[in-house]
Order: C-alpha cells, then sequence, then structure tokens
C-alpha cells in the first residue's frame, strides 16, 4: 500500500457523492492517507479503466451503484470486473435497492469479496472495509515501506525543481548554481577523506558504515531552499518553508526507518534509532500525515515552477 488509496468508483451520477467523497477523504487523510477515487459513469467507461493493467495493480477498492441508468446495473458491473479484477475488494451500494436486495443479487450472480450497503450508510462502510485494510500495512515494516515509496516521490520532485530552477536562471545564475552545488561536494570529498583517515586511525566496521555519499538528498534540499530564497526566485519563496519542514520532520525519521532491524517473531510496531529515538504506531500515522502535506506542498511547488 502507498499513501495513495485508490479507489475506482462507478455512478452514473458522480455529483450525488460529492459529500462522501470529501467525507471519506477528510477521514482517511486523518490517517495519513490520501484518498484518490477515479469516477466512472458507464459500465463502458469503468472497463476502460480496468482494461488498464496499471491502474489496475494500483487500485485498492471499488465502489459500483445498484442503479446506473440506462438500464444497467451494478451486480453487471461487478460481474465484468470479477472477469478482470478477481481479489479485490467491492462496495455495493444503492439509494434504492435494500441492502438484503444487494446481497441477494450479488449472490445470484456468485459475486465474492462483495461489501453491501444503503448510500445513507456508505461513508461507514467503506471507511470500514479501509480501516480493515490498513491494519494489515500498520506494522513497521509496511510503515517504512509507505514512508520510503512517499519521500522518494519527493526526493524526485526536490531534483525536478532544482533542474527546472537551474534553467529559469541566465547564465551567470547557471554558473553561480554549478558552482553552489560543487562547493557542497567538495565539502562532501573533504568530510569523506577526513572519515576516511579516522577509519585509518581506529577502524572498525561501525565507522565503514557512517561513511556515505556525494551530493546526498540533504544537500539537494539545502540547496534548493537556498535557491527559492534568491530575488530571481521570490514567487516561489513560500517553498522555503516546505523545504525546512520536510527537512524538520520528516528526514530523521525517514533515515530512523530505512536502518530498522527487523525481529522475525511478530509484528514490530516501535523502532528504536542508533540515538535512542523511539518512533511507535501514533508517530508513523502522524509522520504520514505530515509526509501527506508536504508532499501536496511539493507538487504545488513543482506545478508553479513548471508554469
Amino acid at each position: 500500500m502507498r499513501l495513495d488509496f485508490n479507489v475506482l468508483w462507478v455512478d452514473d451520477q458522480p455529483d450525488s457523492v460529492t459529500h462522501q467523497i470529501k467525507s471519506i477523504a477528510l477521514q482517511m487523510a486523518n490517517e495519513g492517507f490520501e484518498f484518490k477515487p477515479r469516477q466512472c459513469t458507464t459500465i463502458a467507461q469503468m472497463e476502460e479503466a480496468i482494461s488498464n493493467n496499471v491502474f489496475t495493480d494500483e487500485v485498492d477498492l471499488i465502489l459500483v451503484d445498484w442503479d446506473l441508468g440506462n438500464n444497467e446495473h451494478g451486480e453487471d458491473a461487478i460481474e465484468r470486473i470479477r472477469h478482470i479484477v478477481q481479489y479485490k475488494d467491492v462496495v455495493f451500494y444503492s439509494g434504492q435497492a435494500a441492502v438484503v436486495e444487494l446481497r441477494q443479487k450479488a449472490y445470484e450472480k456468485q459475486l465474492e469479496g462483495v461489501y453491501c450497503a444503503g448510500r445513507a450508510d456508505l461513508i461507514d462502510e467503506v471507511i470500514g472495509v479501509f480501516e480493515s485494510l490498513i491494519k494489515k500495512v500498520l506494522d513497521l515494516d509496511h510503515t517504512r515501506g509507505i514512508v520510503m515509496g512517499a519521500t522518494s516521490d519527493i526526493d524526485h520532485m526536490v531534483n525536478t525543481c532544482l533542474t527546472l530552477a537551474h534553467d529559469k536562471l541566465d547564465d551567470a545564475g547557471r554558473e553561480q548554481f554549478i558552482r553552489e552545488a560543487m562547493k557542497r561536494v567538495d565539502a562532501q570529498v573533504a568530510n569523506i577523506v577526513k572519515q576516511g583517515n579516522k577509519i585509518k586511525t581506529a577502524p572498525s566496521v561501525e565507522a565503514l558504515f557512517k561513511a556515505h555519499m556525494l551530493f546526498t538528498s540533504d544537500h539537494r534540499l539545502r540547496m534548493l531552499a537556498q535557491i527559492l530564497g534568491m530575488d530571481e526566485f521570490t514567487e516561489y519563496a513560500a517553498g522555503v518553508a516546505t523545504v525546512t519542514g520536510y527537512r524538520d520532520g520528516v528526514v530523521g525519521e525517514r533515515n530512523i526507518l530505512g536502518h530498522a532491524i527487523l525481529v522475525p517473531q511478530g509484528k514490530p510496531s516501535t523502532v528504536t534509532g542508533s540515538a535512542g529515538k523511539v518512533i511507535d504506531i501514533e508517530q508513523m500515522r502522524e509522520l504520514r500525515k505530515l509526509i501527506l502535506n508536504l508532499r501536496a506542498d511539493f507538487r504545488a511547488l513543482l506545478d508553479a515552477m513548471q508554469t
């Protein structure tokens, strides 16, 4: 699972579920996940969506209304879904047919993995399925995978922002850009040489593992914050707070999770860093929420710089 909770939503009146979408999105955001529905109004649109293997692999839940208009019905849509997506949970709902009727329709079609709900109870049903799914991924192993995936996306956006900033500068600015980058590389080379000499003085496995690469992600973040503070980029100055928030609130915890040692028995729910800092399930939840917000800010910065 990722921070994105992808849903295929089949309803011929998409405007009628606007309230449900907002409510579901708010509750999922409180758990540190982004609700991302892809809406289809017809069975044909639905089939086109699930014919995309990439989307099929990433979809977490499918919602299907019973009355799809033009004499199309949800049980027929679910039957076609099951030919392609056999094991994804489906919420089958209606504002007209009773839940017992929906269950009967699913039974007659021999459709499995289907939850039935009235439209009034749709939010609670979706959140219930969501919670049952995320409980399986809230241990340390899955959580750090979610965090690493999301922060990798942010690292990519940082690289793209730096490239865009470089391209927006004049020739003199570009030369200064490269000089600034090389200053950081030179400093890192000097640091590595210093570490190497220290290792030679007192060689140990632990010392070897503390050696790092050149122009790290933190170097790039620092440089991006510096660039966004330049007069040439005043319109993007708000991005400095985004970068700073990410460095201060996420990077350290990401590094702890990334270097965690898992115990084979049980489902580890806490991890302790080398400095003794402990991250537990609740802190992981808050970390997901912070990353979710910062990721949106980085996307907004990237979009602004691309225009």
